[in-house]
Parts: structure tokens; sequence; C-alpha cells
């Protein structure tokens, strides 16, 4: 299989480390506007192919004719982002024009590959790219709220001193500050938050302070090391694997909306084919109000930075 990656900034260059372990690619084509960056990067993971840790994969620097036969693309080209930005959105513009670009340079040479978007504000961005060309929207999506959904894990495991991995939960609707943490559906090892506490005379958790922290953390890795990289990585990683290896799994992407007019991240059914359901979950009062508070936001983004 073959997999196209477009932007090896930061987030980019990771991607590409992790991936060429996943052993699903025997191709991977890198493509840059700075096409001297794409080569130093693919030479210096080349170079870890003489350990016997590294599967001895076919990695190249090229250009979008290289992308005909590939199965899936990962979009991270972005301008460059300043950890001074008030929100991602900041990016919109500049980032416009950038989707707009690669969705054209794609089209031009094949329809086949499922294409991911991890490019931000990755809403807006993923809605721009189904409206470029008749790209079918199915095979396009943006990893939404999947690292969102790490965190939150995270910092519930933090107080309650357990394995994130113990943790049932996940967020919704914008890549951003109007994250929504869907605490009504969140479980420890299937028990309820109120039955998890009283059960294992944990201390109650306070919620509003963990969903005030969900989209906070990203910006203190941001202003202490200059860029987030790792974390976004790894979430698109498996979320790739997923998708190559047909496991049908039910993540929170973002994807066009039934309505047609933004994209918004919710559960979502993916498979080899693309997006095939999207599940318009219940939620409670305060959830709905929510969710709708950042389907409103990202239509406002959409408004102000894009028009065909």
């Amino acid at each position: 299989m073959k997999l196209g990656l477009i932007g090896i900034g930061k987030v980019g260059s990771q991607i590409l480390t992790d991936i060429q372990y996943l052993n699903l690619f025997s191709d991977i084509v890198v493509i840059d506007t700075n096409e001297q960056l794409a080569r130093g990067e693919v030479v210096d993971h080349q170079h870890a192919q003489g350990l016997k840790s590294t599967s001895h994969i076919r990695i190249n620097s090229g250009d979008y004719a290289d992308l005909v036969d590939a199965d899936v693309i990962v979009v991270t080209a972005s301008i460059a982002t300043d950890p001074n930005l008030p929100d991602r959105t900041a990016l919109t513009k500049g980032n416009v024009a950038v989707v707009t670009d690669v969705m054209n340079r794609i089209h031009a040479v094949t329809q086949q590959p499922l294409i991911v978007f991890v490019s931000n504000p990755v809403d807006t961005i993923t809605y721009v790219a189904t409206q470029v060309n008749d790209y079918p929207n199915e095979k396009i999506m943006g990893t939404g709220t999947l690292l969102e959904s790490s965190r939150f894990r995270t910092l519930i495991a933090k107080h309650y001193d357990i394995d994130p991995k113990s943790v049932e939960g996940f967020v919704i609707g914008e890549h951003g500050q109007h994250a929504v943490p869907v605490w009504s559906k969140t479980t420890i090892a299937g028990m309820s938050l109120d039955e998890f506490e009283l059960l294992s005379n944990k201390a109650s958790i306070n919620r509003t302070a963990i969903t005030q922290q969900i989209d906070k953390v990203s910006f203190d890795v941001f202003h202490d090391k200059g860029w987030t990289n790792v974390a976004i990585a790894k979430t698109t990683v498996e979320l790739v694997k997923s998708l190559m290896l047909n496991e049908k799994s039910i993540l929170p992407l973002t994807s066009l909306a039934k309505n047609g007019r933004l994209a918004v991240s919710l559960p979502t059914l993916v498979t080899r084919q693309g997006v095939e359901h999207v599940f318009q979950i219940a939620l409670d009062e305060t959830e709905q109000q929510q969710f709708e508070q950042a389907q409103a936001y990202i239509q406002q983004t959409i408004n102000t930075h894009y028009h065909k």
C-alpha cells in the first residue's frame, strides 16, 4: 500500500516517523512546497533503515503525480503557525488557499485515495476540501476531536490515578475552544463516574475544570515547546491504521454535515471506503447547547473566510 504525506513540518515529520513503523505501507511519498526540506526529512528517515528494528520500505520525496496510486493521503500542509495565536481559526484565511490548491492538485491525478486532513482549523478546512471540486465527499475527513478525546480521557485518568485506557469517553464539536466533552456518556470500565467514585472512594471530579483544560492544555504545550506534534501525530497514525485495515472503527471525526453547510466532529463509522455513517447521538441539555454553539462557531469561521 502507498501513503501520500503532504506537508512535512513538525507534525508531518512526526507522522512520518511514527507511520513507517506500522509496516502497513511499502511506499511513502512526501510532498512539500519546500522541496529541500522534504528531501532532508526523507533521507534522515531512510538512514534509520540500516537498523534491524526498521523495515526497509520506499520513502521518497516527490510531487502530486506520485499520488496516482496512493491508498491514503494525509494533509498537514499549513501556513506558519505562531504560539501566540489566540485561536486556530487565525490560520483560516491562509489555509483555505492551501487546501484549495492541494485538493485541485490531487483531483488532477486521482480521485481514489482517502484524504485525512490535520491542517487547522481542521473543521473548516475539511469543509472547504469537500467544496473545491467533485472529489468524493465520503473519502474526505478530518482528525476532528480525536486528540481532544485522548486529552479528555487522560485528564480524567490523572484525577482518579488510573490508566487512561480504562476511561471510556469522547469529545465532539469543534477541534478547538468549542470542543464538547460528552460527560453524559463517559464511563470507567463500564461504571458511571458517580458509581466509580462511590466504589473506589475517589474524590469527586470537577467536570467544569476538566472541560476548561481540554483545549487549554494544547496551548500550554504550544507555549512551552513552540509547537505540538507528538500526540496529534499518534492520533493521525492510529486513524490511518484503522482505515487501511478496514477495522470499521467508530471515532470522533470531522466530516461534511448532513446539511452540507459545514463540517463538524461526531462519532463516525469509518471503513476502507471512507465515512460510512455519522451518529447523531443524544446529548443532555448542556451538551446539546454547547454542540450548537460549536456548530455556530464553525459556520461563522466558514462564512468569514471562505467564499465559493
